[in-house]
């Protein structure tokens, strides 16, 4: 047998095994994330009167929401369970034996995983912007024709500037209302009923009426306590605009956008960040004028009093103001999800180098030990990629340095577990 035949037998074998394993993980991944979407939808639409198809077709569309994370997820699994599986079953040992590298053994491995991180970048660019924007377009279908979708018994419900508490709902009926009025400056408005009963009026731009009966309105004035109303009636008739909630529906988050759309973004606010530290420079810059001048006067004495003081708490405020550089938070939410999509995708491959070191070893069950350390390194990194999204509205540097950090920490690490090994 030629060699390039020893080696094709090799790869043929390692590819099997990785695609048969990384089955099995996607499996794994994919139910865990989509009995958490599941229950997301089963909380807004499932327990409606929707028909099954439509709730079919929403639950196809938020699928690729969490793809984004069970590719690199579940090539590391399948990576860890094929190495750690052929180590103590001493195939790697026999491959080596036989005067074939152990690079081939990770070949097809690396080959298949920068196959996965280019369907996941696929997945963040085009499938989820695109399977999103039909969501939305489905849902809000749906809504038009719930009227009482958003009014859940026993719940709280924001509409504009009007925060409504409410009972038991049935049907139209909806029990023991309370209903806070935030829209004036100057003064509040409650009011409380028994009874109310919601009504459809303007479909298109979900517009409600909402019949009170026996209701009971207190006004009060945020500046003085002493300043109040209290009035009631038999009957009153207020319209709720659920408009608002819709236009969310219809405006796509960063995470949903496509890369060209994120890009654009970026580059706009990049010109009002642009114009926030100008601003930020030039307080710099009056402050340093400010303090030169005051030590000038001061060394020709025409500052007696206070002016080294006044010196000192400038020089203060000065390094105060330079540690608190200006951030824009859209500028660095766009660029931190621009970042994002690109680390999962990388992550495919530069995890995957976590699990090279185990094949120098002979580990005992070990695809059931793979699995367990890839299950480990998977928490490890979601917690630090959500660690990182949470600083970058903390931090004027790029986010891109926090958000590649877990693809480089644990590339790193693989590397130098990878080389140590070799050595050992």
């Amino acid at each position: 047998m030629s060699r390039n035949q020893s080696y094709w037998l090799v790869h043929k074998h390692i590819g099997k095994e990785y695609l048969l394993s990384f089955v099995v993980a996607f499996f794994f991944f994919f139910f865990i994330f989509f009995i958490n979407q599941l229950l997301l939808i089963a909380q807004k639409i499932l327990l409606k009167d929707v028909d099954f198809f439509s709730v079919f077709k929403l639950i196809l569309l938020a699928i690729p929401q969490f793809l984004l994370y069970t590719f690199p997820f579940s090539t590391l699994t399948a990576s860890s369970m094929v190495i750690g599986d052929l180590s103590g079953s001493n195939e790697i040992l026999a491959i080596r034996s036989s005067g074939i590298s152990i690079r081939h053994v990770w070949l097809p491995i690396a080959s298949i995983a920068i196959l996965f991180g280019l369907l996941t970048l696929f997945t963040a660019d085009i499938a989820l912007p695109w399977s999103m924007r039909q969501y939305k377009a489905l849902y809000s279908e749906l809504m038009k024709n719930l009227p009482t979708l958003e009014l859940e018994s026993n719940a709280s419900n924001t509409i504009g500037k009007k925060v409504l508490v409410n009972g038991p709902v049935e049907n139209s009926m909806v029990k023991n209302l309370l209903l806070f009025d935030l829209s004036n400056s100057t003064s509040n408005q409650a009011l409380s009923s028994p009874e109310g009963t919601v009504t459809l009026v303007d479909l298109h731009n979900f517009i409600y009426r909402l019949d009170l009966k026996d209701p009971v309105i207190l006004n009060t004035d945020q500046h003085d306590i002493h300043k109040w109303s209290l009035s009631k009636a038999e009957n009153a008739t207020m319209y709720l605009d659920f408009s608002g909630q819709i236009a969310s529906l219809a405006s796509a988050s960063p995470s949903q956008l496509s890369l060209s759309d994120l890009r654009a973004k970026i580059a706009q606010y990049r010109k009002d960040y642009a114009q926030d530290y100008l601003k930020y420079q030039l307080e710099i810059q009056a402050l340093e004028k400010k303090i030169a001048k005051t030590s000038i006067d001061l060394d020709r004495g025409v500052l007696l009093q206070k002016s080294e003081a006044e010196i000192n708490e400038n020089l203060q405020e000065l390094a105060t103001l330079k540690k608190k550089k200006p951030i824009n938070f859209y500028y660095q939410y766009y660029r931190a999800e621009l970042n994002k999509k690109l680390a999962l995708s990388a992550a495919c491959f530069m995890l995957v180098f976590l699990t090279f070191s185990l094949s120098f070893f002979k580990i005992k069950h070990g695809r059931l030990i793979g699995f367990g350390l890839s299950m480990l390194i998977a928490v490890v990194y979601w917690y630090l990629l959500f660690f990182a999204q949470l600083r970058i509205f903390s931090s004027s540097i790029n986010p891109a340095f926090l958000i590649w950090a877990p693809d480089f920490f644990f590339f790193t690490l693989g590397v130098l577990l990878l080389g140590k090994a070799r050595r050992s």
